[in-house]
């Protein structure tokens, strides 16, 4: 909804009206920006997956527990927030990578088996090494000519709309 000038006090100033509809036009450009994003990443995912004999959203899942774990295992919690996905469909998803050999699901600790750590197996690291070369070319080709600074303020940006599209997607599911 577009609030205009002459909704708030009197009026309309034109430019204003103009202004909004601008930027509404610019809000609707960049939704259909990220959902193409998200569209080739994820054919990006099938693609370097399937180099290695997984699906795309294997991939996305082996990719998130190399990049968080420190060495002890990284719980599903963690990944699934990384990922926003639901914890039952990582644990799924986890429990295939593991029969696949890909994975390790290692409870924390004896006291309390509910809580599930993963890491990469050795043939998992093994087996995305192979992929790097694509990998990284992929990264320097979005890259660009993009410096530090550049790429930082893009990434704090695209943080910050992560945030606000999980706040509106809790607005919208309560009917708002």
């Amino acid at each position: 909804m577009t609030i205009t000038n002459a909704d708030m006090n009197g009026p309309a100033d034109p430019a204003l009206e103009v202004q909004a509809c601008e930027l509404d036009a610019l809000g609707r450009r960049l939704i259909w920006d990220l959902t193409a994003i998200g569209s080739y990443l994820m054919r990006v995912a099938d693609l370097l997956g399937k180099q290695i004999g997984v699906s795309g959203s294997q991939w996305v899942t082996l990719k998130a527990i190399e990049s968080l774990d420190r060495g002890e295992g990284i719980s599903i919690k963690d990944v699934a927030a990384l990922l926003n996905v639901d914890r039952s469909f990582l644990s799924a998803q986890s429990k295939v990578l593991e029969m696949r050999g890909l994975i390790r699901r290692n409870s924390a600790a004896a006291t309390d088996r509910r809580l599930v750590l993963l890491s990469l197996t050795e043939s998992a690291m093994e087996s995305m090494k192979a992929v790097q070369p694509s990998k990284t070319a992929l990264e320097e080709h979005l890259r660009g000519d993009l410096d530090g600074l550049s790429l930082l303020e893009l990434e704090n940006g695209l943080s910050a709309i992560r945030r606000r599209l999980g706040r509106a997607m809790l607005l919208v599911a309560a009917g708002e």
